[in-house]
């Protein structure tokens, strides 16, 4: 099993690099799979160190410094999306260590996150004066010149299938999800199957099949297919920028919803169809992992990005489908069948939470960029 064999070849990896530490230069924007990767990174005892203020995607665990220069670090870590401070590896000197990127951008079609810079750089502010950037919540997005910025090694949530430079990074389980765990078995679990509405023709499209099945009444069991919110949870230490962020950041994606979690804890079968319908390289999102957190078994369609080096498929192969047909035969076999059902599900539950864990994709993480160093 691929998943297996990276996992083990994975641990320990942290013991690999000399100082235990990283200069993260991040994006402004919200970006789960870094959130993912610094938690993990933390975990493992290392040191992030941000410049001059902290940031969306470390705040909860960021050291911030004024010059990177008196301090040791191993390697230099960025985001992609608007914000990130190109220009600190010139300001600081920074080239001369080794550069990670992460890109878990959306992918709405682009070849690689040299097009998704562009992109970025022809929607947003360009520059804008020091003052702003200085600003721990912005106005609004805006992108600096890369100003010969050239990453090592990166990483891809996103990634095109035909991409062999970039490695792929799944989003993965954050400790935020699993503090909604409630330990459920099946009997205290009063919803079959569950489907959760967002943005995206895939999930349009699950939508609808799922809605025109359940009043035809060919989709077996109690069946919720639709939008869940309610009883926000905001982390008590951003209170201050959630209610001072109007959207820019995204700070509000740190909320989470009671009522959705609740619903999760109660659900048997959580169907996801991913993002955007192929062609378009996008499948990613945090609802897998937010359902796999809660205990439930995950049917997903199967994946348009290349997870090949990291696969949550085999968390449950059968629980991967490729068409509607396929979905909806599944969904009567789990029904019919719910002692396979419930050992399938505590599988996934249990195989979800090793692999994917944020520690586990931190190791992951170090040890394809220590992989990379040596080749």
């Amino acid at each position: 099993m691929v998943l297996e064999e990276a996992y083990r070849e994975s641990q320990g990896s942290e013991r690999f690099f000399k100082h235990k530490a990283i200069l993260f230069i991040p994006s402004e924007s919200y970006e789960a799979a870094v959130i993912t990767v610094i938690e993990g990174l933390h975990k493992l005892g290392y040191t992030i160190y941000t410049i001059n203020k902290p940031n969306i995607n470390s705040w909860f665990c960021n050291k911030v410094i004024d010059n990177p220069n008196k301090v040791k670090f191993d390697f230099v870590l960025s985001g992609l999306h608007w914000g990130t401070r190109w220009s600190y590896y010139d300001k600081y000197k920074l080239h001369r260590y080794l550069k990670i990127l992460i890109d878990g951008c959306d992918n709405p079609g682009l070849k690689d996150w040299k097009e998704k810079y562009a992109l970025y750089s022809s929607s947003y502010i360009s520059n804008p004066a020091e003052d702003i950037k200085e600003l721990e919540i912005m106005p609004y997005p805006w992108t600096e010149p890369l100003s010969g910025y050239e990453p090592d090694i990166v990483f891809t949530s996103q990634k095109n299938f035909g991409d062999k430079e970039s490695i792929y990074l799944p989003f993965g389980i954050r400790d935020q999800y699993k503090t909604f765990f409630e330990g459920r078995k099946a009997e205290d679990r009063d919803v079959d199957f569950t489907h959760i509405l967002g943005g995206g023709s895939a999930r349009r499209r699950t939508y609808c099949l799922i809605k025109v099945c359940t009043l035809l009444k060919i989709m077996p069991g109690r069946v919720f297919n639709g939008i869940m919110i309610g009883d926000n949870i905001v982390p008590e230490q951003i209170k201050h920028y959630v209610a001072q962020d109007k959207g820019v950041h995204a700070y509000w994606r740190w909320v989470k919803s009671r009522c959705y979690f609740r619903l999760l804890n109660r659900t048997k079968v959580f169907i996801y169809p991913g993002v955007q319908l192929s062609p378009t390289p996008w499948w990613d999102s945090e609802r897998p992992w937010e359902a796999y957190a809660s205990g439930c078994l995950v049917l997903l369609k199967k994946p348009n990005v290349d997870i090949s080096q990291y696969p949550v498929t085999e968390i449950s192969p059968f629980a991967v489908y490729n068409s509607d047909l396929e979905l909806l035969e599944k969904c009567w076999f789990l029904y019919r069948n719910q002692s396979f059902l419930e050992r399938t599900r505590l599988l996934a539950f249990e195989r979800a939470i090793k692999y994917f864990s944020s520690v586990s994709i931190a190791n992951y993480f170090l040890a394809q960029i220590r992989r990379r160093i040596h080749a």
